[in-house]
């Protein structure tokens, strides 16, 4: 099975054959209750599925394929319903973002685990406007009821004779057709993909070096630029001596750049060795001192602050904590964590005042939009993005800086083509960072061992207020999540949020507030547990009554891991149990101690995604994730010294090895239920399991991260 899934030029394919059936994806009311852009007619060319008269289907989707398999994903639930062939389905990304593409928070991104389940029901109902359309045409051309039609391969077949009409042959008559308002979609006895682990379409050119990635690009004449970025986040340049490297082989230009400067030459190498000696000083401030210490001691003041609004407040706190057997009180803190994407991170630009076209593997498409159009006024209209591969994303892929780095440098020769290239180096020191946050809580224990009441004080900065999110009650769903909506049901609760602002720039990491708060929550309910005198899989589910999902996943993990039989010997488990991205994961951690440090021997892992449209994929998924989470929980972070990182590269910033990777089983719960994300649900829950492992083997609870810190990564 050959599958195209190459970029191309979708407009270039539009005016290439006039005979082509084009249907809109009508998208849903967004997130804020707000109507999205009506949707387009059917001769507009960024039609989301094309059908050409050379039987071809194209589907122009606006998430990008950042390994996660959403092109796979998407591929199967379109060629299910429509009836389309697999080796007639392309795959292409819209160069421009518009209204059509964008997501319920207003913007074509990339992120969230959106893709396939926002655009999963309008997708097959586009489709099934498209097989109905080709049916009626096939109809009205065999002289035969519709009914008595099928769509199968890329053909309108008729059993009865055995007549096949290719879709290409159809799409002149049913453009003429009214696209129908109510489309029947395929029953389930109907669905021969979806549900089935298929093999990923990108694999075949990953393995083959076929498939091209950012770093990748090739354009002719072709320079190269290297960053030189002012090490402290808040600085900026003070001055530059060109002069300085003037002469080095290969430089063409030294070009100032938000912060520092790019050096282009003919090589990148040649590039990076004259950026290294460009003499250029940076502006100095109070945040040259900055460390994470002092970061740490405001977010530990902020725990004790007067003066912070509530975001939810219900039941009677004051009399349940009054009335309580017990309580229990913890503090729990997490570090700045990099994402250390392995392609780094580059963007090649041809950019002149009237025209900018880049190449770049980017989850943020609109970010790059606002970006170039604020810092560049760059119009809309005279940008174009063609969108890579992306060597990994996991949330670091969104933001503008080397785009803006690339056109300027662009710019500056001429328009010629330039590829900023950033170094590990610079992408670890001059990144963005998932956020540190300290929490506080405190519980109130009935003479049953019941939680009563739960006061939660998160300390830390709000991410969302950077990527755009609207911000009501001091809710920030990218601080808050994972704790607003828990599960557990507790009568009376409070959660607020003390802000506390840091001068070092955040982004979105894989799973973003869950990332913590998934420690947070779950290692403290196992040590209400304790407190309680309960075993903590029955202290959980006493707490979960008549929570279908979160329950079917804790019996499914709890059977995987035998978790009512003794473990092996030498062997501590722990739990968690986490709910996000409308996903439900429950992880046991089976882990030793070995020479004073835990071994990771074995995860089980059990999700309920709604179902499953690529079982196989789901458990990569969730397999990626874990291991991404294990690593971060073990031994990575980012301190800060002088204003700026510490950390530089693998050597001091050590992500698991594949010889250090545990056996993960992961179990696809189906409960029917609306589709969940996958990509990053796989995270949340692995830190507080594994804390509570570390306990269950020593006795000793961690309430901060990695474990390295505690001698035991």
């Amino acid at each position: 099975m050959t599958v195209d899934i190459h970029r191309r030029t979708f407009l270039a394919g539009a005016t290439a054959s006039a005979a082509a059936l084009s249907i809109p994806l009508v998208l849903p009311t967004d997130a804020l209750g707000q109507q999205q852009p009506r949707p387009m007619q059917p001769s507009t060319p960024k039609a989301y599925i094309r059908i050409g008269a050379d039987n071809r289907v194209t589907f122009v989707l606006p998430t990008c394929e950042m390994g996660q398999g959403t092109h796979t994903g998407m591929a199967q639930i379109l060629a299910e319903e429509l009836g389309a062939d697999w080796t007639a389905i392309a795959i292409d990304m819209p160069k421009q973002p518009t209204p059509d593409y964008r997501l319920p928070f207003g913007q074509m991104r990339s992120v969230g685990s959106y893709a396939i389940r926002h655009f999963h029901d309008p997708m097959r109902r586009a489709a099934a406007q498209a097989r109905m359309m080709l049916t009626e045409a096939a109809a009205a051309r065999l002289g035969v009821a519709a009914a008595t039609l099928q769509a199968q391969d890329s053909h309108i077949v008729y059993a009865a004779s055995g007549r096949r009409i290719p879709f290409g042959n159809l799409v002149e008559a049913a453009q003429k057709l009214p696209i129908p308002a109510e489309p029947v979609l395929r029953p389930v006895s109907e669905r021969t993909l979806t549900g089935k682990a298929v093999r990923r379409l990108d694999t075949p050119a990953k393995a083959n070096g076929s498939a091209v990635f950012s770093i990748d690009v090739k354009r002719p004449g072709m320079l190269f630029g290297a960053v030189r970025l002012a090490p402290v986040y808040s600085a900026d340049v003070a001055t530059i001596d060109e002069a300085s490297v003037r002469g080095m082989p290969g430089v063409e230009a030294v070009v100032r750049v938000p912060r520092g400067a790019v050096v282009v030459a003919k090589s990148w190498w040649q590039a990076k060795q004259a950026a290294d000696k460009l003499k250029i000083t940076f502006t100095t401030s109070e945040d040259d001192k900055l460390g994470t210490s002092a970061i740490d001691r405001r977010m530990k003041a902020a725990l004790d602050a007067t003066d912070v609004p509530p975001t939810v407040k219900r039941g009677d706190l004051p009399g349940a904590f009054a009335a309580a057997a017990r309580t229990v009180e913890a503090e729990y803190v997490v570090p700045l964590l990099t994402h250390v994407c392995m392609e780094p991170i580059s963007c090649t630009a041809e950019a002149t005042e009237a025209r900018t076209e880049i190449w770049l593997g980017t989850q943020g498409h609109d970010f790059i939009r606002m970006g170039l159009e604020a810092a560049l006024k760059i119009p809309a209209d005279r940008l174009f993005i063609n969108t890579t591969y992306l060597g990994g994303g996991f949330g670091r892929k969104t933001r503008a800086h080397e785009a803006i780095q690339a056109v300027l440098a662009s710019r500056a020769v001429g328009g010629r083509p330039v590829k900023v290239l950033w170094s590990r180096e610079d992408d670890v020191q001059q990144g963005f960072y998932r956020q540190t946050m300290m929490i506080r809580f405190r519980v109130a224990l009935d003479g049953n061992g019941r939680i009563t009441a739960m006061r939660i004080r998160m300390a830390g900065p709000q991410l969302g207020k950077s990527e755009r999110v609207p911000i009501q009650n001091n809710m920030d769903p990218f601080s808050l999540l994972g704790l607003v909506n828990m599960h557990y049901q507790v009568p009376a609760f409070e959660l607020d949020h003390a802000v506390v602002d840091i001068p070092v720039p955040l982004s979105p990491w894989r799973s973003i507030a869950e990332s913590f708060n998934g420690f947070f929550l779950e290692s403290f309910i196992d040590e209400c547990a304790v407190a309680a005198g309960q075993e903590p899989l029955a202290f959980r589910r006493a707490h979960l009554t008549g929570r279908a999902r979160p329950l079917a996943v804790l019996a499914r993990v709890s059977e995987m891991a035998q978790w009512g039989q003794p473990p092996q010997a030498g062997i501590s488990r722990g739990m968690a149990m986490v709910e996000s991205y409308g996903t439900v994961v429950a992880q046991v951690v089976e882990a030793r101690v070995v020479r004073g440090r835990i071994k990771v021997e074995r995860v089980h892992a059990a999700i309920d995604c709604g179902r499953a449209i690529n079982p196989g994929q789901v458990e990569q998924q969730v397999q990626g994730a874990i291991t991404e989470a294990l690593g971060a929980a073990l031994r990575v972070k980012v301190t800060i010294k002088d204003g700026k990182a510490e950390q530089s590269n693998f050597h001091d910033y050590p992500i698991l090895r594949i010889d250090e990777i545990p056996r993960i089983d992961v179990a696809v719960v189906e409960s029917q239920g609306p589709l969940g994300g996958v990509g990053e649900p796989g995270v949340p829950p692995l830190a507080g399991a594994l804390a509570n492992a570390v306990f269950a083997a020593t006795g000793r609870r961690v309430r901060s991260l990695p474990l390295a810190d505690h001698g035991l990564g």
